[in-house]
């Protein structure tokens, strides 16, 4: 016994799947969209960093000196700050407080003593380099490119050619291979 689907009912099971798949090609569309908007854009990273070097730097030096001399403290001593412990609520001690905000301000300055070293150690692998005085004069002294190029006697698009070539090398070295 065989049996024949109607034009019409064919013709709905032909919408029905071109639907499907069009829906589907949309989703993935959109999958992927959304995945390469959440991957990581290395090259900005490095820029950022590379930027944010002298401002770490400072808040460095200002850090040691302000330990140095005793000036991290807290701002006011407060007897009413209480915290929650397993047994309900207890009070804070002030002196305990101040140790916790100085060492808290201790281990910030460490992990950003630790980003300055990794970026310095970067920027060593591409000190070399004849066209290094890029990454200075532009993150740094914040010059344009064209003043740049003019100081390193190329054109414009030289200039924009190696900072991206030195930038794709440290990213490479900061990131590692997830910047490739």
């Amino acid at each position: 016994m065989s049996s024949t689907i109607s034009k019409e009912v064919l013709n709905i099971i032909r919408k029905s799947v071109d639907e499907a798949v069009k829906k589907s090609v949309d989703a993935i569309i959109r999958a992927n969209k959304e995945f390469e908007a959440g991957q990581r854009n290395y090259f900005k990273e490095t820029e950022r960093l590379l930027y944010s070097l002298p401002a770490l730097r400072l808040k460095v030096a200002q850090d040691e000196e302000d330990l140095k001399n005793g000036l991290v403290k807290l701002k006011e001593k407060s007897r009413d700050v209480v915290k929650p412990s397993t047994s309900g609520y207890r009070q804070y001690d002030p002196d305990e407080m101040e140790e916790r905000y100085i060492e808290q301000r201790k281990e910030s300055m460490e992990r950003t003593k630790k980003e300055i070293q990794r970026i310095e150690r970067a920027l060593e692998t591409i000190q070399d380099d004849e066209y290094y005085d890029i990454i200075p004069l532009k993150y740094w002294d914040q010059l344009p490119p064209a003043e740049i190029a003019e100081r390193l006697n190329c054109d414009e698009r030289t200039f924009y050619r190696h900072k991206n070539r030195l930038i794709n090398k440290l990213k490479v070295v900061l990131f590692g291979a997830d910047a490739l």
